[in-house]
Parts: C-alpha cells; sequence; structure tokens
C-alpha cells in the first residue's frame, strides 16, 4: 500500500501554499564501507567502477540498500545488490535478499487476474458484486443513476472507491495482518461496517468516469480471485505464478519466509537519526505486501513481457501482453493520473523516462521505494528495489533512483 508519492506530495503543497511539508530530516549518513553483492554480471562489465557510482548514489540519495536486476525476455542480463538490508545489524544485502514491494504487488495481481480468467473464473469486465459475493456500489450516489463497478475499473482505479486513510492507517501493523481480507473490505464498503463511511470511502462520481489512485479497490480485485479460486489468494497466486516460475524467494506474509530477518528491513530517517522499521503487514495486503527479490521480480515482469510465456513455459494465455499495454477503460477523465504518470494500463501503466516510453509499476509505502518496468522498444527491463521510502524523504530517493534506472537500460542495450 503505497504513502503518497514525493511528486504528489509536492503537488498538493504547491496546491495549498506550504513550504514546511516539503521539509525532510538530514541524512544521518551511511557507513563508510558499503557491500556489493554481484549475481549475473555481463561480460566485460566493470564492476569495480559500478560500485563506487552507485554507492555514491545511495549516499546522494540516503539509501541503505539497494538490490537490481536487468532482464529482457531472454533472460537476466545483469544483477546485483549494494548495501546493508539491516544498518542497525550491519546485516549486508545480497542478489537473494527479498525486499517489500509496496505497490508493485498491483502488478503481480494484474497477473493473477490474468491467470484467474484463463482458468474461465472470471472476466475482465465482471461486475465485482457478481464475483465476490458484497454488494458493491457507490454509496455516495443514488444506486440507480449509476454502472455497476466492474473488475476492470478496480483495475484502472477507476471505480469510486475512495482510500479513507483514517481507516487504513490503523490497520498498519508490526507482522502480518490479522484481519482477514474478506471481513476487511466488507466492513469497508458495505454499510453498516465498522468501516463505513459514504463520505470517506467512495468518490461523488460513477464508475468508469474518473481515474484516482484506490488501494482499496487493488485489494478487492485480488478478492474477487480468492473467492472465485475456492483458495486463499496467496495460495492461488504460489500455484498459478510463483511455482511455475520458481520463485522460491517470493510471498505475501513474513510467514511464507523460512527467515523473516533475512528479508531486507524498511529504513526511515527521523531528526534523530535512522530507524530501522519491523516488518509490518496491512489488512488490503494485496496492494502491496509482496516481497521478493529483484530477480525473481524480474521474471514476473518477464512473464507479462513475453506475452504470458517464460524460457518457453507458458504460464498465461497469449494477449496477456496486450492486456498488460492496453488501456480497458474508454473515455477515461484522467487529469489526476497525468499529475504522475501518462498512460493507465490493467494495473500497469505507461511513463517517460528519459526518451524511454516504460511501462510497469512503481511502489512506495514507509521505508520502501520500487521500480519495475520495461521499455516498449528496446525490450529492456529493469527492476530497482530499495528499503526507503521516497515519499518520506523529500523526493531525494526518486532522484537517484530515476538516474540509476537510466543507466541499467543502457547497459541492457549495450549486450
Amino acid at each position: 500500500m503505497p504513502l503518497p508519492t514525493a511528486k504528489f506530495l509536492a503537488l498538493a503543497c504547491a496546491v495549498a501554499g506550504l513550504t514546511a511539508c516539503s521539509e525532510a530530516p538530514p541524512c544521518p549518513g551511511l557507513p563508510d564501507t558499503i557491500p556489493s553483492d554481484w549475481g549475473v554480471i555481463p561480460a566485460g562489465l566493470d564492476t569495480e567502477a559500478w560500485d563506487a557510482e552507485i554507492t555514491a548514489r545511495m549516499r546522494e540519495g540516503c539509501i541503505p540498500a539497494l538490490s537490481v536486476s536487468v532482464v529482457d525476455v531472454d533472460g537476466e542480463i545483469m544483477s546485483a545488490a549494494w548495501g546493508y538490508a539491516n544498518l542497525e545489524d550491519a546485516l549486508p544485502v545480497t542478489v537473494q535478499t527479498p525486499f517489500m514491494l509496496a505497490s508493485i504487488s498491483k502488478a503481480v495481481d494484474a497477473l493473477a487476474i490474468l491467470a484467474a480468467r484463463d482458468d474461465g473464473l472470471l472476466e475482465l469486465d465482471d461486475p465485482i458484486s457478481d464475483l465476490v459475493g458484497l454488494s458493491v456500489g457507490n454509496a455516495r450516489i443514488d444506486i440507480g443513476d449509476q454502472p455497476p463497478i466492474r473488475l476492470h475499473h478496480l483495475a484502472t482505479h477507476s471505480s469510486g472507491i475512495q482510500d479513507n486513510w483514517d481507516v487504513l492507517d490503523a490497520t498498519y501493523q508490526p507482522g502480518d495482518p490479522l484481519e482477514p481480507l474478506g471481513q476487511f473490505l466488507d466492513d469497508y464498503l458495505v454499510p453498516g461496517g465498522r468501516h463505513f463511511s459514504r463520505r470517506k470511502n467512495f468518490y461523488p462520481w460513477p464508475a468508469g468516469r474518473e481515474w484516482f489512485y484506490s488501494n482499496v479497490g487493488a485489494a478487492l480485485a485480488a478478492y474477487a480471485v480468492e473467492v472465485q479460486a475456492g483458495v486463499p489468494y496467496q495460495q492461488y497466486c504460489e500455484d498459478r505464478l510463483f511455482e511455475p516460475l520458481g520463485l522460491n524467494h517470493t510471498g505475501w506474509f513474513l510467514a511464507d519466509f523460512p527467515d523473516p530477518e533475512a528479508i531486507a528491513r524498511p529504513h526511515s530517517i527521523t531528526w534523530e537519526g535512522w530507524n530501522v522499521r519491523e516488518h509490518y503487514g496491512f489488512s488490503t495486503w494485496p496492494d502491496g505486501q509482496l516481497r521478493t527479490t529483484a530477480s525473481e521480480l524480474g521474471r514476473l515482469m518477464r512473464l507479462g513481457m513475453g506475452d504470458g510465456e517464460i524460457d518457453g513455459v507458458r504460464v498465461l494465455e497469449p494477449g496477456a501482453r496486450q492486456v498488460l499495454t492496453t488501456p480497458p477503460v474508454a473515455s477515461l477523465n484522467d487529469w489526476y493520473i497525468r499529475q504522475y504518470i501518462e498512460a493507465q494500463y490493467f494495473f500497469w501503466f505507461g511513463m517517460t523516462l528519459g526518451d524511454r516510453w516504460i511501462v510497469g509499476h512503481d511502489g512506495d509505502d514507509d521505508g520502501v521505494s520500487t521500480e519495475m518496468f520495461f521499455d516498449t522498444k528496446t525490450g529492456v527491463g529493469v527492476v530497482l528495489l530499495a528499503n526507503i521510502g521516497d515519499g518520506e524523504n523529500d523526493g531525494r530517493v526518486r532522484e537517484q533512483t530515476m538516474a540509476i534506472q537510466e543507466q541499467l537500460y543502457a547497459l541492457g542495450e549495450a549486450q
């Protein structure tokens, strides 16, 4: 689940005429030595030069750990990691270190929904009420005047379901969430529920008209897969995606990992110095709680890049890439989206990086900043995972990670 990104925060501050909200604590500094771990090394690559360049950018952006993977449809081109999974314990990061993904989890939700469609469990334009067994409508407008909320509305953030942060913030807790996903959604969306609010949980417009980011909507889309499959969502993802792709360091819950302390800990900066956070979870977990390594996330991205096929194994039916790179909702009013990205697809989205058109997703949460995109022209994909948030750090993380991404695209294109 993302907190507002630095770009959104800057926009909000500008609109409000505020300057204090752009202030952030100074960087407490990184250790004198920043370790590196290399996985896949392209022939002739000067790893020492890369170590010097990346660690300099980490110091500039105040980034404790960074893990990257460069891929194309044929395989992994490069993988490496720098820094510390846990500054408090001086635990070095490796290429096998899982990171929390934040909203990149939604890109994986898209793959799971496509798998469910392939399995005959649902269609992308099904009314969500028919899929989840709840009467889900926009309680803020007259029921008789609104079209049904459909699955593709959830995947394009055009459902009219609003994130009520008074509720969502309160669900963050150390460890895995305890509240069942279906129970939370029932309480949030259905009149009479303990989290229900007409004004705070819904926007005053019908589904399919306006773009406005919705974490609750993403969680609801994942819940549709769970209900229709008749198994927990995390199990469906394991059976249909993670196991076929050979992902052994990927899971939705801390309980999925033999040693949760090997996962990169989220870090934040306070006026007193570094805060190494406990691993945490939240009730809408499918919107941002997936943890994996950069290399394994690269395999998930390759599944989308390769139209449902990876290394000769077909996991999704042909047509998957078209869904992930085509707007499924026509005439969507996207005035708000264009403050940040340029095209909304099925959870995946398109944007410009330098002179590249890239498609994928990013993520930002407390102590988490992540990127997963591929260049549609060159076919090179880049994954970048960091254990510090950008929205809480005045944009300096994103400034450095965007520059690193451009370097990684260039590296991939040169191979």
